[in-house]
């Protein structure tokens, strides 16, 4: 098991690093854009499991999800949210076209806006860090923070952990396994802006590092608790020896907004 989730990785942080740094703005667009439309696919996937969401609320997401990433590829960060507020008028009046009087209309809608800020509006933010100053190596900055997160936390928590940090939620997550990641990230972090970013000072890369990681565990227990709560392991199998997409880019999903509010409102 662990054999594959290295050989993953690898072969992840290989392309992922080929695109970020080498591939053009609209390769880039075009693999977030793959990236959250299987994501959609594998969250509604999980949310659907007791209660479905009708297919029409599907690709109204699919639809909004592309344009999102088309706003954000042509720099127009104000149109994420006209877009947002677009998509919740397209379906009002899908839903209640043929409203039962029941609460399942509103639940699937609910579920379909978590969904679209959940991922794609994010990853359109991704986008938008990309495509600005420097914006390459601030994304694999911030990727190596998470990753170095999370592979910190597993070995700590696996050799160390002693106490559960969210039993009902994750019960092989410990304390020690959470700081171990910490530290790692801060380390991580902090070594990679001084050999790539040396206008950022050490303390406020130390001080982004923490938060991106501390982001990023919520996202990894927000996205466990979601399938804890509908009885479902993984959100698929395309990643072998990680799960699915989601369950790879969990962490990354919460720590993106905080990292793009900080290169443009603090560096």
């Amino acid at each position: 098991m662990l054999i594959k989730r290295w050989i993953t990785a690898l072969v992840l942080i290989f392309f992922l690093f080929l695109i970020v740094l080498k591939g053009s703005p609209l390769l880039f667009t075009l693999v977030m854009a793959a990236a959250a439309s299987l994501c959609l696919l594998e969250y509604f996937s999980i949310v659907s499991v007791s209660d479905p969401i009708p297919l029409k609320i599907k690709l109204s997401a699919q639809v909004t999800s592309l344009a999102l990433m088309a706003g954000a590829h042509y720099g127009h960060p104000e149109l994420l949210l006209v877009l947002l507020a677009c998509n919740t008028l397209l379906f009002s009046v899908l839903v209640f076209a043929d409203f039962s009087g029941d609460k399942c209309s509103i639940d699937a809608s609910a579920r379909q806006v978590q969904a679209l800020v959940y991922i794609p509006l994010v990853l359109a933010l991704l986008v938008l860090m990309r495509n600005s100053q420097n914006g390459a190596l601030f994304v694999l900055w911030l990727w190596i923070i998470i990753g170095v997160s999370d592979t910190g936390a597993f070995y700590v928590g696996r050799n160390f952990g002693r106490h559960f940090l969210a039993p009902r939620i994750s019960p092989k997550k410990t304390v020690e396994g959470a700081l171990g990641g910490l530290g790692a990230a801060v380390g991580g972090g902090v070594m990679f802006s001084v050999l790539f970013l040396p206008d950022i000072s050490f303390l406020t890369a130390a001080v982004f590092a923490l938060i991106a990681a501390a982001a990023g565990q919520t996202g990894d227990l927000f996205e466990s608790a979601v399938k804890r709560s509908c009885q479902i392991k993984d959100s698929g199998k395309i990643l072998p020896g990680h799960g699915g997409l989601l369950d790879r880019l969990d962490g990354l999903l919460f720590a993106v907004p905080l990292a793009y509010g900080f290169k443009v409102f603090i560096l």
